[in-house]
């Protein structure tokens, strides 16, 4: 079961920022990041709408020109907001990139970004809109419907897109619908099981991969 490393592991460093993504890759076999646009129109690296949670700014990420969260400092660390191309820069090829888009409109870029990664990538979304865009602008770009517990209609929405996995809530994750997945050639990676005992559920329901804040809450992955 892979171990995938949700916003970079942030119990081990600054959410989804470069120096948490160098941390978790000897430790990981994915590095999960968020992608939303920036105020001057590139696409950066933060899961939140607003700078205030996890940055020293305030506002609207949508309003924050590249050049404000270049001087940022996120979780009280050094660390910048980074652009998508910086971070995909930090992941070495050995480990795989999921890219979960954070609202619509990125599709040509987070294409053109996953082109020139060293790293295969693997784009996910909550939104249909988000994904199909990607689609559109890259018919072999692996991608994975994110979703709580719609099985049934995520297994129609990956069949849509071509994805190649399905990214559900773990606790939906049954072992019979992990193999209704498995039997339509989706892998299924669950997000995000809290402890041990959860990662030990998705483990028993055959889930391909466990999407988790600390990859000490399951195999270590191959180390590097």
């Amino acid at each position: 079961m892979r171990v995938v490393g949700h916003r970079g592991c942030p119990e081990h460093g600054p959410e989804n920022t470069v120096a948490a993504v160098r941390t978790a890759v000897p430790h990981v076999d994915w590095i999960e990041v968020d992608a939303r646009r920036c105020g001057s129109g590139e696409v950066v690296v933060l899961h939140d709408e607003t700078l205030d949670r996890t940055t020293d700014l305030t506002g609207p990420v949508a309003e924050a020109p590249l050049a404000d969260l270049e001087r940022a400092r996120v979780d009280g660390t050094d660390e910048p907001v980074p652009t998508l191309a910086a971070l995909l820069d930090a992941v070495p090829p050995a480990v795989t990139a999921n890219v979960e888009l954070k609202e619509r409109g990125l599709g040509d870029d987070v294409a053109r970004a996953a082109a020139d990664a060293a790293a295969p990538v693997v784009v996910s979304s909550f939104d249909r809109e988000a994904l199909a865009a990607v689609r559109a602008a890259d018919a072999d770009l692996a991608l994975a419907p994110l979703f709580v517990d719609e099985w049934s209609e995520a297994l129609a929405w990956a069949d849509d897109v071509d994805a190649s996995s399905l990214h559900p809530h773990w606790e939906s994750a049954t072992a019979e619908r992990v193999a209704r997945a498995h039997d339509a050639g989706l892998e299924v990676n669950a997000w995000t099981p809290p402890d041990r005992a959860a990662v030990r559920a998705c483990r028993e329901a055959d889930v391909d991969g466990v999407i988790v804040d600390s990859w000490t809450l399951a195999a270590a992955g191959r180390e590097r």
